[in-house]
C-alpha cells in the first residue's frame, strides 16, 4: 500500500496543483494524481481522475507507486483512505470557500499559514519515511 498525501483547499485558485507538482519534484519516487470535475490538463496533470473516482481505483491504477500525491478534497470522504498527510490550503478570502471545507480543514496535519507543531512533524516524517532535509522542503513548500 502507497502512503498517501492529500492536498485540499478552500477554494479555487489557492495553490492546490502548484503545490501538488513541487511535492513530486521534491519527492521523486511519488505519483502526483488530480481528481476533479473537469477535464484533463496534461500541461498540468497526466493523472486525472473524475470526482467520486473511489481511492482503491486509483490506488489499484499505480500499483508500483511508493507514494501517491492527491489533489482532491473529496477524496478525503472515502472510507477506504487513511492518508499519512493531509495539508489544507486556506482561501484568501474565506466567504470564497467551497462546501466542506471546514471539515477538510478540521482533517489537515498540515495547514499554510499556521505554524507547524514540532511533534506532528516529526510523525508526519516518520510515516512518509523522508529525512529531516526533505521533510524541510516539504514545509518550506507548504508555507508557501
Amino acid at each position: 500500500m502507497p502512503r498517501t498525501i492529500v492536498i485540499v483547499g478552500g477554494g479555487r485558485n489557492v495553490g492546490k496543483t502548484f503545490l501538488a507538482q513541487e511535492l513530486g519534484r521534491l519527492l521523486p519516487r511519488s505519483t502526483v494524481i488530480k481528481i476533479g470535475l473537469h477535464h484533463a490538463r496534461p500541461e498540468k496533470n497526466s493523472n486525472f481522475f473524475a470526482l467520486e473516482t473511489p481511492y482503491s481505483v486509483i490506488e489499484s491504477s499505480f500499483p508500483d507507486a511508493e507514494l501517491l500525491i492527491i489533489e482532491s478534497g473529496s477524496i478525503l470522504d472515502d472510507p477506504d483512505l487513511n492518508p499519512d498527510l493531509v495539508v489544507f490550503l486556506p482561501s484568501s478570502d474565506p466567504t470564497d470557500d467551497k462546501p466542506g471545507s471546514e471539515r477538510r480543514r478540521q482533517r489537515a496535519h498540515l495547514v499554510r499559514g499556521e505554524p507547524f507543531d514540532p511533534s506532528e512533524v516529526e510523525r508526519i516524517r516518520t510515516r512518509l519515511a523522508v529525512d529531516e532535509q526533505t521533510m524541510g522542503s516539504i514545509l518550506k513548500a507548504v508555507s508557501g
